[in-house]
Order: structure tokens, then sequence, then C-alpha cells
């Protein structure tokens, strides 16, 4: 993936984030984000509307977290949607496989499957192994299709699989425009992107923590 993209990806991307969170009771809950993202590495979120003025900033395997302007929370975290469907196609490469590690996916364990009628690399488990954390490539295109993320909290743990329900040609890029999370069977979370905007400049201090209040969201 690495190899075929490099210095051929695009450098930022922008979008409005519409989300749908489905409950146990079958309701469905309505969300908006607007999202930066600049590769390799770099990622905010804002929750709208803006005047909540709360979200996150990534930068590379950390993030920081905003609630009413004021910052939370700060840890280490590996975005694995970021990794997989950006950084890893202009990031150097032991970049990515030390945050492969980080989110426990096994490199040394590979094979060929297919994925809704189509060719694809699967990274991180044997056939028939459904929790392991692995990536699934599409084979021509060497972009990601499908994620599955085991997490333990407390004694339990839960199964997300992360799809990519669509690509779609951008300002010359092809990008994930829609993503579905599965858990036992059904969903749970989707996310759809909206006025993607491509290679655009962003704001002195986007990524900036100590700017989070300064930053406008584009009309």
């Amino acid at each position: 993936m690495h190899d075929r993209y490099d210095g051929k990806y695009l450098k930022t991307m922008s979008f409005l984030q519409n989300n749908t969170a489905y409950t146990t009771t079958g309701q469905e809950q309505k969300s908006q984000w607007y999202e930066h993202i600049e590769v390799p590495g770099k990622l905010r979120i804002a929750f709208l509307p803006a005047t909540q003025k709360s979200g996150l900033v990534q930068i590379d395997d950390r993030v920081a977290s905003f609630d009413n302007g004021i910052r939370v929370d700060f840890r280490p975290s590996v975005n694995p949607l970021l990794l997989l469907t950006a950084d890893v196609y202009v990031a150097p490469v032991a970049t990515i496989m030390r945050e492969l590690d980080t989110l426990h996916v096994d490199g040394d364990t590979f094979r060929d499957d297919t994925w809704e009628g189509q060719p694809v690399y699967v990274v991180g488990a044997k056939a028939g192994d459904t929790t392991s954390n692995q990536l699934w490539v599409d084979r021509d295109e060497l972009r990601l299709v499908r994620f599955v993320q085991s997490q333990k909290v407390g004694e339990r743990t839960t199964v997300s699989d992360i799809r990519v329900k669509g690509y779609k040609e951008i300002g010359g890029f092809d990008v994930p425009t829609e993503f579905l999370v599965i858990r036992n069977g059904r969903p749970v979370w989707r996310e759809e992107y909206a006025d993607v905007r491509i290679n655009t400049d962003f704001p002195a201090g986007t990524f900036d923590q100590a700017r989070w209040n300064d930053i406008p969201i584009p009309e």
C-alpha cells in the first residue's frame, strides 16, 4: 500500500461527517462532526454545533480531548482508520509497522481471501478467525475495505467489524466516504462524509491544542 501510493496521495482533507448511531431498541441518533486531516498523523474533530467547543486533536499516537473549550484528557491512542486509510500511504514504513503492533495486528499472519466477491489480502488472522485484530485490503486497488478490532474493557471484550462502504474520486484521489461498524451482527454506527475538500490550506494552528478555540469551521 505504501509503495503504490507514496508521493501520490493527498496531503490534506476536510469534510462534514454525518453520523448515525443505532440503538438496541432500533432508534437512530444523528450527530455531525467537522474534521481536518493532514497526512501523516494529524486529525482534528470538532463536534457540532461548533458553539459547544468540544472535540479532539490527534497528532501521531497522542490524542487530546476537549469539552466546552477546555482540554479534559490527553492520552496515547492510535486511530486505526486514520492509519489504514490515509497514513499508510505516506508515513514511514517503520511508523506504520509500529502502530500496527500497537493495534495488536499480527503482521506476520497473511493470507488471500475474498470480500464481497473481490479478492483481498488479510493481515492479522488465519481463515476462520473472526475476532483477532485484522485488516482486509482490496488486492487490486490496495486500499482498506475492512478492519476488525477486539477491545477489552474490564471483563468484557467487544469486537467491532468496521467496513468501508464506499470510495469516491474527489480531486483526483480515491477517498473513503462511508464507514459502517457492526457488533454482534448488527450495525451500531455509520459515518458518511459530505463537502469533502482535498489539498486546501488549513488555518494556522489547526492542530495546535493551545489554539483549539480559535479554529473556524468552514461554511
